[in-house]
């Protein structure tokens, strides 16, 4: 488990990518390597922080394992939801505020308004049909 906080920059990278790389030669042959990365005591969550997260999540990749943020607080959520990197960092199951009623995970997109047609469906037209 790495503990990151409260602020996490470029220059953090290359201690962190050293414990997964440890981490990794520590883990059995067969075993998939498992990254928690405590992200509760963050205090500063911007573009800087979710690019040290997916460089992170990369190495852990190419290490032969998965990385997967624990206790990630509303404003790392909301990020990652904005901008599209859930399903690239998701959180833990077992720590995660998701699954503890914190934030429900919603089904974004948006709504066909009133006589617009829905994005995504083709109307077939029958050659029979007379023209209206």
């Amino acid at each position: 488990m790495l503990v990151l906080g409260p602020v996490v920059g470029a220059g953090d990278l290359a201690g962190l990518c050293a414990l997964v790389d440890e981490a990794a030669r520590g883990t059995p042959d067969g075993d998939l390597l498992v990254v928690l990365c405590d992200v509760s005591a963050l205090t500063r969550t911007d573009l800087a922080t979710l690019d040290v997260l997916g460089r992170l999540r990369l190495h852990a990749v190419r290490a032969g394992g998965t990385l997967r943020l624990w206790r990630a607080g509303p404003r790392l959520r909301l990020l990652l939801e904005l901008t599209g990197l859930r399903a690239v960092l998701p959180s833990h199951p077992d720590g995660s505020a998701d699954e503890l009623g914190g934030l429900v995970a919603q089904q974004h997109g948006r709504q066909p308004e009133q006589r617009e047609q829905p994005l995504g469906v083709e109307e077939v037209v029958d050659p029979g049909d007379p023209p209206g």
